[in-house]
């Protein structure tokens, strides 16, 4: 324990300055936080991934605590969910990606300064972001972690943060999630989505529709088993016959004279 402290307290060297410019080799940190997201394992810890959920207005997330990452990022999904578009500012210096061919191309000139973050219920603080579209929907890096010396165990998986009193209270910890989500998509999006070169990595699955079953043709006789289980609780597996008896109390919508029935969920959470 003692010796990750002293990781997560090295100072992280200051970036180089090309031309006014910020020089970060962010082509390398994105190459890493893919294999961590796809692993779900951090590179330099031999630890699982650790998540906090966190909220930002109405919106919530699992925010990734990331020691190698020098800044905080957070999605440009999440920044929309989040309400946080009018926020957004350009940098008039904005940070550079050095690739491996020492040629170097703009990438991140757009940030989000002191954004209210919860925590915890009486948890908050203001965290600055740059906007940057990776598979995570927020990742917290030193900048977050060196600021107000918050407390974090990898290996018994615990982060701690001061709420507005002062004391130490704990973040919700979330558990790794699986690295591909499945979607059920039509043979046409698949297409429209290749077409596009939309696609980064994807297991197939083909469904067939099959023919109605026919009952009457293929009928076999049951465990004899299953059929004395249910003649012994009748009573119990017995099916539904006539309409729903009287309640003593009954609701009902009266409509004004002319008025439409409204369609779908008419109320919030209502199925």
């Amino acid at each position: 324990m003692a010796q990750l402290r002293d990781y997560l307290h090295t100072a992280v060297p200051t970036p180089l300055m090309d031309a006014g410019a910020e020089v970060v080799d962010l082509h390398a940190f994105i190459a890493k936080i893919d294999r961590e997201f796809k692993t779900q394992w951090y590179d330099d810890i031999d630890s699982p991934l650790l998540y906090i959920r966190i909220q930002i207005g109405e919106a919530t997330c699992s925010a990734l605590i990331d020691c190698g990452a020098s800044r905080n990022y957070i999605s440009q999904d999440f920044m929309v969910r989040a309400g946080l578009g009018p926020r957004v500012r350009r940098r008039s210096q904005p940070t550079q990606v050095t690739l491996a061919d020492s040629h170097t191309h703009k990438s991140i000139d757009r940030c989000i300064d002191a954004v209210p973050v919860y925590f915890a219920p009486h948890a908050s603080e203001a965290v600055s972001f740059d906007i940057l579209d990776t598979k995570f929907d927020m990742i917290l890096g030193m900048s977050w972690l060196r600021s107000k010396d918050h407390p974090v165990n990898f290996s018994n998986r615990t982060v701690h943060v001061h709420d507005r009193n002062g004391v130490l209270v704990p973040c919700t910890v979330s558990f790794p999630h699986p690295s591909i989500s499945c979607h059920v998509v039509s043979a046409a999006s698949m297409r429209a989505s290749i077409i596009r070169d939309d696609i980064e990595e994807m297991g197939v699955c083909f469904l067939h529709a099959l023919p109605p079953h026919d009952a009457s043709s293929t009928d076999s006789p049951s465990d004899p088993r299953i059929t004395e289980l249910l003649d012994a609780y009748s009573d119990v597996f017995e099916g539904p016959h006539g309409v729903v008896p009287d309640r003593p109390i009954r609701h009902e919508i009266i409509l004004e004279d002319g008025a439409v029935p409204p369609r779908g969920c008419i109320y919030r959470m209502s199925d």
